[in-house]
């Protein structure tokens, strides 16, 4: 009866009460006294499991969004995940882009197998006949995997120092492990993934840069975006999925690029725009080089009727454009005509500016990345306002609104000043990675602090393992024989932590050593490359689904599994992430 003398419905347990043995009595108000204990345990133990979940650009990546609004992540996502499981947040630079991992210090051990050969098709076309695999799909994500552009997967993988002597050096050295990996990584391994780079660098005498005045004091490739930067700054890339559909009229700056080098030119770039019918439309483009002279500008009319000039920050009026006849389609091409191969475009938040223009470059360098003062990226310092800091120079200042050509020159101007000072010069990310990693280095020499977390990590008794065949491990086996070598002159040890390498005689042995090391590495990974082909796709995926069950049944509770489709030169990848709860 409640207070009002009104009989109370008794509410049926739920599973999960009945799994953990929890009474309810009358009124379903109280636990007896030894289930409240128990309660309480039960309620202890979920404080401390680790969850996985995915954010927007993780969702936009996930298998159960359409393919045609899927944007893939890249194979430096899955890297950072798994760092991010071994070695927790207080690693990690920045949060991650893509996905929230909660109590990550709880997570107990982490595998990761890799299957060369399988591609999204083949997941796809068998999910339906894959109990494990169609269990599992609500954290797989599509993956632009070094496949698809005839890069190497183990030498892409093997950039994840995986030793803890390895570790503890690139800490010591770049203050965090993600900024060692986007340190350390080829601009050019992913960028290949996106546009069309040639392999080697064959200049014509006439294409060759003047390089004589170029005296910067760390290469100007460091401050270039990368690919997945490119993606997250909402640049426009040439990717299939949402992409490919969103950029359908957009064109290339060349039909093929050269790679990138320290020696490339930097050109300061800048678009003005008004709004028409259709939205905002480029009115005005300037390019300037680095002795700062015009190199090439021009007015712009728009086909759509203009709505609004925006005088007030463009600088455009009705009268400037009545006798304009450039349209887009003339500016692409000659812009396309003046662009060097390998040209550096600078400026401030460029994705605008190459929007306006219908047009995708892969070497970018934006001052409102390379600038910052708050240690957050996010939020990105105004043109004007680091004008005034840096060069001691007002702009944007007129009534007559923006100059492009003197936005150009501003932007250009600030990259070449960050280039004669350091990485560090203007950028409180930087600084504070700066500081980070001094504090670092002052814990591991100061003998006060030898329970440090970098201390911890050395003192493991557990270690790292690759699994494979004869036909993968000797890959590997020069990646981390140099890596050895860094650690042992790095810390004058004899026996570093290091990778163990185990080179078995087939898959199921594979497979099962992988089970056997899961209790006792902190790290466990399995490659494998298969041979699949249509007439055995079927038998060979439902393998992969009955190794990818064996392995889960070995893992302990709140271990992290990820699972990678390597992909083909045809078909992106996949990656499966599962915590063991």
């Amino acid at each position: 009866m409640n207070s009002h003398g009104a009989p109370v419905a008794k509410r049926r347990r739920t599973q999960s009460e009945v799994d953990e043995g929890i009474v309810l009595t009358k009124g379903d108000t109280k636990l007896n006294s030894s289930n409240k204990k128990k309660g309480k345990q039960v309620k202890n133990i979920r404080k401390h499991i680790p969850k996985f979940r995915l954010k927007t650009t993780g969702e936009s990546a996930c298998l159960t969004t359409g393919v045609n609004e899927r944007i893939p992540l890249v194979l430096t996502d899955v890297q950072h995940l798994l760092l991010h499981s071994l070695l927790g947040s207080l690693n990690l630079s920045q949060v991650p882009r893509w996905y929230v991992l909660e109590k990550c210090g709880h997570i107990s051990q982490t595998t990761c197998l890799i299957l060369e050969g399988l591609s999204i098709n083949n997941l796809e076309n068998n999910l339906d006949k894959l109990i494990y695999l169609k269990n599992s799909c609500n954290h797989s994500v599509e993956i632009l995997t070094p496949s698809v552009y005839k890069g190497s997967l183990v030498q892409e993988l093997a950039q994840v120092p995986l030793s803890d002597a390895e570790k503890e050096s690139l800490i010591q050295k770049y203050g965090s492990m993600n900024l060692a990996l986007e340190v350390r990584k080829d601009l050019m391994v992913m960028m290949r993934a996106v546009f069309p780079i040639e392999d080697s660098i064959s200049h014509s005498l006439d294409e060759e840069t003047d390089t004589q005045d170029i005296q910067d004091k760390f290469p100007r490739t460091q401050l270039i975006l990368s690919a997945w930067q490119l993606i997250d700054e909402n640049y426009p890339v040439p990717l299939k999925g949402k992409l490919k559909n969103a950029y359908s009229d957009y064109i290339m700056t060349k039909d093929k690029y050269m790679p990138v080098t320290a020696n490339s030119p930097l050109f300061g770039l800048d678009c003005e725009m008004c709004m028409t019918d259709a939205g905002l439309e480029l009115t005005r483009v300037s390019l300037v080089n680095e002795k700062h002279e015009s190199v090439y500008e021009a007015l712009v009319k728009p086909y759509n009727d203009i709505t609004n000039y925006l005088t007030r920050y463009s600088g455009i009026t009705k009268t400037l454009l009545n006798d304009v006849s450039k349209r887009l389609e003339d500016v692409q091409r000659d812009i396309r005509d003046l662009l060097p191969a390998d040209a550096i475009l600078v400026g401030q938040s460029l994705n605008s500016d190459l929007h306006a223009l219908k047009m995708m470059h892969p070497y970018i360098i934006d001052t409102s990345l390379v600038y910052n003062f708050t240690g957050e990226r996010t939020r990105k310092p105004k043109l004007k306002t680091l004008a005034k800091e840096f060069l001691n120079e007002d702009i944007q200042s007129g009534s007559g609104g923006h100059c492009s050509v003197e936005d150009s020159i501003a932007s250009l101007k600030l990259v070449q000043l960050k280039l004669s000072k350091n990485l560090e010069f203007g950028d409180a990310v930087h600084t504070n990675r700066q500081k980070y990693k001094e504090n670092v280095v002052k814990m591991i020499q100061s003998p006060q602090y030898t329970m440090s977390i970098f201390n911890r990590m050395m003192e493991q008794k557990k270690s790292s393992i690759i699994v494979g065949c004869d036909d993968i491990t000797g890959d590997y086996h020069a990646f981390l024989s140099s890596a050895k070598e860094n650690a042992a002159s790095q810390f004058k040890k004899a026996n570093p932590k290091k990778i163990k390498l185990s080179t078995v005689d087939s898959i199921d042995e594979v497979i099962s050593t992988l089970c056997k090391s899961t209790n006792e590495c902190n790290f466990s990974m399995a490659h494998l490359k298969l041979d699949v082909r249509d007439e055995n796709e079927l038998e060979q995926i439902t393998k992969v689904d009955k190794w990818m069950e064996t392995i889960w049944n070995s893992l302990e509770q709140s271990a992290l599994f990820v699972v990678i489709f390597g992909g083909t030169t045809n078909n992106n990848g996949v990656a499966i992430i599962k915590i063991k709860t």
